[in-house]
């Protein structure tokens, strides 16, 4: 049963004659102290309640990070949720364009799912700015679900075309900057509609789509001709990563890849890719990034300084080894 509130109806004594009104308190006392922090009490608790929210008003907008149509796989969610009831809220931000509106930030298996059942959403609500909202949807993906390799480094390429920093991207997907390259050369090499043919892929690993980079780029392998013809339906992802693998033609292999792993991505202090270092038997080779060439032209030019510089870093290194 509701309170009813005590101060219903009851009206303010009138101010009798010649008595002033109260001064308003100054702006400075509202800003701050007590009523300020009822206020700031108050909009803390609204963040953290949970609202329901007319599917309709939510807009699914904002960067994917799962490989996949939703469709494919809500049906047992949506029968769930019809069942027991939405357990867990999903995240909206104000859209920052359009009044009245939201955004997702993460929850949308969840929005698909109850947009086909006529029920409002349960969601908390956050004003977030871009990147705060890109870092809560890296954090919750990997708290719940864990993406792909693959579907990690479409997200971050889709991030970094997007103009986010190379700090948000590694932190919102809980990677290092090493990573985010391996991730850069996997995309340099397959086409995103490749990707998506093959799939989420979830058993396969870094190492072996970054083998599988590798082994395109150093053949100069056209990728999207690579087994052109659609898979056969009851494979997997993980399947349809091994046929595309067995598909590749064995004679555009070229007889130095074999020595591909010893190449190692040299990365800036910010996470850009300044080129490769090939160790091959006694010999040492720097290829440049596209962007890079005049960084190699430099160390050509200064390799007498840097060189001998370099030479006596490792002998005091060995001397302090040995």
């Amino acid at each position: 049963m509701a309170r009813k509130n005590m101060f219903e109806g009851i009206s303010p004594a009138p101010r009798p004659a010649g008595v002033a009104e109260p001064a308003k308190m100054p702006e400075v006392f509202q800003a701050s102290g007590p009523i300020a922090a009822i206020r700031n009490d108050l909009r803390s608790i609204g963040s953290r309640s949970v609202q329901e929210i007319d599917p309709a008003q939510i807009e699914d907008t904002g960067l994917r990070d799962r490989l996949g149509d939703l469709g494919d796989d809500i049906a047992e969610l949506r029968e769930s949720i019809a069942k027991h009831g939405q357990q867990v809220p999903i995240l909206l931000r104000p859209h920052p364009k359009l009044s009245g509106r939201y955004q997702v930030v993460y929850g949308r298996r969840r929005l698909a799912a109850i947009r086909g059942l006529d029920l409002p959403v349960k969601a908390l609500i956050r004003t977030l700015s871009d990147e705060e909202a890109v870092l809560a949807q890296g954090q919750e993906n990997n708290l719940r679900k864990d993406p792909s390799f693959i579907e990690k480094a479409l997200f971050a390429g889709d991030l970094e075309e997007a103009g986010y920093e190379a700090r948000v991207i590694q932190d919102a997907l809980n990677v290092s900057r090493s990573h985010t390259s391996h991730m850069r050369k996997v995309r340099e090499a397959l086409p995103r509609e490749v990707i998506e043919r093959i799939g989420a892929a979830p058993s396969v690993g870094w190492k072996r789509w970054y083998d599988l980079a590798l082994r395109v780029i150093e053949g100069q392998i056209a990728a999207d001709s690579v087994h052109p013809a659609p898979f056969a339906p009851e494979l997997t992802s993980d399947q349809r990563f091994e046929a595309w693998v067995r598909a590749i033609p064995t004679t555009a292999r070229p007889e130095k890849a074999a020595a591909a792993d010893s190449a190692a991505t040299i990365l800036a202090r910010d996470g850009t890719e300044l080129g490769s270092v090939r160790l091959q038997k006694a010999r040492m080779s720097f290829e440049a990034t596209a962007g890079n060439a005049g960084f190699a032209a430099w160390l050509h030019d200064e390799a007498q300084d840097l060189l001998p510089r370099l030479y006596e870093e490792f002998l005091a290194a060995r001397a302090k080894r040995s």
